[in-house]
């Protein structure tokens, strides 16, 4: 049998298809066509289903949509997602088994890709388990006792909406402090345009392809040893250390796992994130945790498709 990931953002769709070996066949992408209206998604979604179907001669297990948004897994309805043009109380689950005749299950992604680090990166061999999602915003997903948690209303793991000064900047959810405003992309380049004197010339200077700012373009200057860079990336460990740590005295995991985009930079930042652990004062749980970078670009999607076989 066949399962596919399906993983949903404001630009693209990506699709990863796999077996009951939780081997990944392929993964493909193609356009999201969010101002096209909800309706064509679907089909969409049930064309490629369809093709699926006809390519792999296999009975399909099922489908798991990842979707960065607020979720209601246990009825597959996604409540609201901010990258999908203002979508609302989409029966996605319904909507999709009644087209494509196929079960459906609906996640957030970042649990999603907190299901794939526990499969792909741990081979389940712990049980307890706390993955940041790191990139335009700041996902997480939990892993209890070898379970994903969801929470009561399935909005567990909101790692980047966890104050971690109060007094801090304002979040683009509104609040202020969140860690999202210290550690995601966006927070990212609004602190170096801030430190940057000349911003088109710094840009030029490394990178011949990037026109604007982007975390990975301050990799690259961290790699040529630029100040700037190193500063940032030092902040930015500081600021993530301390939402790690707030959750490693929450859960108690045997390890935490960063995934994502920014999460390359791990180099950069990591011996500020293990030297802000150190100042905890409780210090069983911190010495206990490890912390990784997921080896798997594509975990998110990989855990969606190993998801379906869980719920089979």
């Amino acid at each position: 049998m066949i399962s596919l990931g399906i993983d949903v953002g404001g630009t693209n769709i990506k699709v990863a298809a796999m077996n009951e070996k939780k081997e990944l066949l392929e993964v493909f992408e193609t356009t999201t066509d969010v101002e096209k209206g909800y309706g064509l998604f679907i089909r969409k979604i049930s064309n490629i289903i369809s093709d699926m179907r006809k390519k792999y001669k296999q009975k399909l297990a099922g489908c798991c949509f990842a979707i960065a948004g607020d979720v209601d897994s246990n009825n597959g309805v996604l409540r609201y997602a901010p990258n999908l043009s203002g979508w609302k109380n989409k029966y996605i689950k319904k909507d999709i088994e009644n087209l494509s005749n196929l079960k459906c299950i609906v996640q957030n992604d970042a649990n999603m890709a907190a299901w794939g680090c526990f499969i792909f990166d741990l081979k389940r061999k712990f049980k307890n388990v706390a993955v940041f999602t790191l990139g335009t915003g700041i996902g997480g997903g939990i892993i209890l006792d070898g379970k994903l948690y969801c929470g009561s209303s399935s909005s567990a793991g909101e790692f980047g909406h966890m104050v971690i000064n109060y007094r801090g900047e304002k979040c683009n959810c509104g609040n202020y402090g969140c860690l999202e405003a210290y550690c995601s992309t966006y927070s990212l380049k609004k602190n170096a345009i801030k430190k940057i004197k000349n911003l088109s010339d710094y840009i030029k200077k490394y990178s011949m392809e990037e026109k604007e700012l982007s975390p990975k373009l301050l990799y690259n200057a961290a790699l040529k040893g630029d100040p700037v860079a190193l500063k940032l990336w030092s902040e930015y460990g500081v600021s993530l250390g301390t939402g790690i740590g707030n959750v490693i005295l929450s859960f108690n995991p045997d390890r935490v796992v960063l995934c994502g985009g920014v999460s390359r930079a791990a180099r950069f930042f990591m011996p500020y994130v293990k030297k802000r652990l150190c100042e905890f004062g409780i210090k069983a749980p911190i010495k206990f945790s490890k912390i990784i970078v997921s080896r798997h670009y594509n975990v998110g999607v990989m855990g969606a498709a190993a998801f379906v076989f869980e719920k089979r």
